[in-house]
């Protein structure tokens, strides 16, 4: 046994008893070739092939272990079990045969069998051959043509894992590209945020889209690939100077959307500049409403600071580029240095968003509504909001310190 797979896997990070399993049982995919090349990641993704009652022996050892079960797909006779951490699925092997089943993956490197049991590797692609060679090959062409969507993964696979694409695979993925629309939008998508969450991928995504993948979707990407290029590069360049900035990149939009901040910014850079189309391009790839909102937030922004290549912001555009941004404001900088913005001509604004106290970047109300319709006798109507609005840019301005200030200023709206 590998002592990296010994060290991620056996024998204290299994979260149920081996002798629970029915025997044989095969840890197969990506956990097999991580541990063989000492990869880590947060959570833990386990999939075992057994020979029979995979769905029963899932809903077993969730019962017993008081953990999650979801049934997968009953025809398949797949199923998963969330533990702490640990998230583990059980598939029944394709024809009650191992060999046969790693024979029908994608990449050689995803075809490794290993027994936890007897601690001994079933390799029939010679997947650890390729996994020496940091190569992502394919088993057959076959395979790739059943699921076109491991077109698209093979590139996601060689970012995430640092590999190259042998040969024949690379030529063969390009013969079969036009496939990849007949694959449900929303996997593609997935499959193109791990892409956009990796670090330096930008030349497999230009490649990805120079041989048919992604062109159809971001037709006019090829006159952003070098602002790409740029990006990670301008992220370390502003985390040397500004910490918090690269900190707040590395973190995900939400809890339930999976995407870095910092690959929100690249995706910018494979969008369409018009945002009516760039809008266009975002929905056909089923992207959620936070992240269309988000992207073209950033995109409207880069538009908004070209104003600084002839004068300065005032402090209402200001204001308004702060609050339309949000915590998006870290994107919105990186993406301009990509761009060709220097770190001095957005040295003011960096430094207002890092000042928790500063009035244009994180205001603070004078007074409420209801302060203001009592003082005014007013009635609610969406004259209030834009009663405060003034109000609060009066404030920034100079023009009002105090309370007294700000209902005499809205008097004198009225």
């Amino acid at each position: 046994m590998s002592e990296a797979l010994a060290d991620v896997f056996f024998p204290v990070t299994w979260p149920f008893e081996l002798s629970d399993l029915p025997q044989p049982a095969y840890l197969v995919g990506g956990a097999v070739r991580d541990g063989l090349i000492g990869r880590k990641t947060p959570i833990l993704d386990l999939d075992f092939v057994l020979l029979q009652d995979a769905v029963k022996t899932a809903r077993t050892l969730a019962e017993k272990y008081k953990a999650g079960f979801v049934l997968l797909d009953a025809q398949r006779h797949i199923a998963r079990v969330v533990f702490d951490q640990i998230t583990v699925d059980f598939a029944q092997a394709e024809g009650h045969c191992l060999e046969q089943d790693l024979r029908r993956r994608d990449f050689t490197v995803n075809a490794i069998a290993f027994d936890p049991l007897t601690q001994t590797f079933i390799d029939p692609n010679k997947g650890q051959e390729d996994l020496q060679q940091r190569l992502i090959k394919m088993i057959s062409p076959e395979n790739l043509q059943d699921d076109p969507l491991r077109l698209l993964r093979g590139y996601r696979q060689a970012a995430q894992l640092g590999f190259k694409i042998e040969a024949k695979t690379q030529a063969t993925i390009q013969e079969f590209a036009p496939l990849l629309s007949r694959v449900a939008a929303e996997r593609i998508r997935t499959e193109l945020v791990y892409l956009l969450n990796t670090q330096n991928t930008a030349p497999l995504i230009q490649q990805a889209w120079e041989i048919g993948l992604l062109s159809p979707y971001f037709k006019n990407a090829n006159q952003q690939f070098k602002q790409l290029c740029q990006i990670d590069l301008s992220a370390i360049q502003l985390g040397e100077v500004y910490p918090q900035i690269l900190l707040e990149l590395s973190q995900e939009l939400s809890d339930t959307l999976k995407i870095y901040r910092l690959a929100l910014a690249k995706l910018t850079c494979l969008l369409n500049q018009n945002l009516t189309v760039a809008e266009e391009e975002l929905l056909q790839l089923k992207f959620s409403k936070l992240e269309l909102r988000s992207t073209l937030v950033i995109l409207k922004g880069l538009s908004q600071l070209n104003l600084l290549k002839t004068r300065e912001l005032s402090l209402r555009e200001q204001y308004f580029l702060f609050q339309n941004l949000g915590l998006l404001f870290p994107a919105l900088i990186v993406s301009a240095i990509a761009d060709g913005f220097s770190l001095n001509s957005l040295t003011p604004l960096i430094n207002r968003y890092l000042n928790p106290n500063d009035p244009v970047a994180h205001p603070q109300p004078l007074l409420t509504g209801n302060q203001l319709m009592e003082a005014l006798n007013l009635r609610p109507s969406p004259k209030i909001g834009e009663l405060l609005l003034e109000i609060q840019l009066g404030k920034i301005e100079g023009k009002v310190t105090t309370i007294e200030d700000a209902i005499a200023y809205a008097q004198q709206l009225l």
